[in-house]
C-alpha cells in the first residue's frame, strides 16, 4: 500500500480575515509544492473551517498518516493544551484520526519556533519597510 501523506495546519484564527488568509495561503503554497500531499487548513477561533471540519475534509482523499502542525511561531495554551486534547494525542504527541472509517496515524509537529529562515523573511520585512 502507498502511503498518502495528509497535512492538518492549524492557525489560530481571528475576527479579522487576514489571519485566516495567511495561514491559508501558507497550507496553499503547501500544497502547490507538494501536489502529492493533501494539505487542510483548520483553526482554533473565531475563523472556519475549525480543526474538526479540517480533519473531516480528509474524507475521500485517501491519506494513510497525517501530521498536524501548528502554523505559530512559539508554544502557548493552544499548542500544549488545546490542540492535543482536541487531536486525543499521546504523552509522544502521536494518535489517530477516523477518515473514512480507517483509522489514519497522526503525528503532531512543533510550532515554527526560531528558525534562521524565519530571522531571514524578519530582516526582508525590515528592508521592505524601509
Amino acid at each position: 500500500m502507498t502511503e498518502k501523506l495528509g497535512i492538518l495546519a492549524i492557525g489560530h484564527g481571528s475576527k479579522l480575515p487576514y489571519n485566516k488568509e495567511v495561514v491559508t495561503q501558507i497550507a496553499d503554497f503547501i500544497a502547490q509544492k507538494h501536489t502529492d500531499v493533501v494539505v487542510m487548513a483548520g483553526f482554533m477561533e473565531n475563523s472556519e473551517p475549525t480543526l474538526n471540519e479540517a480533519i473531516a475534509g480528509f474524507s475521500g482523499t485517501g491519506v494513510t498518516k497525517v501530521a498536524a502542525v501548528p502554523v505559530f511561531l512559539a508554544s502557548g495554551v493552544h499548542i500544549t493544551k488545546d490542540i492535543p486534547r482536541i487531536l486525543n494525542l499521546d504523552e509522544n504527541g502521536c494518535g489517530v484520526l477516523m477518515v473514512d472509517g480507517n483509522e489514519v496515524p497522526l503525528c503532531y509537529a512543533g510550532p515554527l519556533g526560531a528558525d534562521k529562515l524565519i530571522a531571514d523573511l524578519v530582516y526582508q520585512r525590515v528592508e521592505e519597510a524601509l
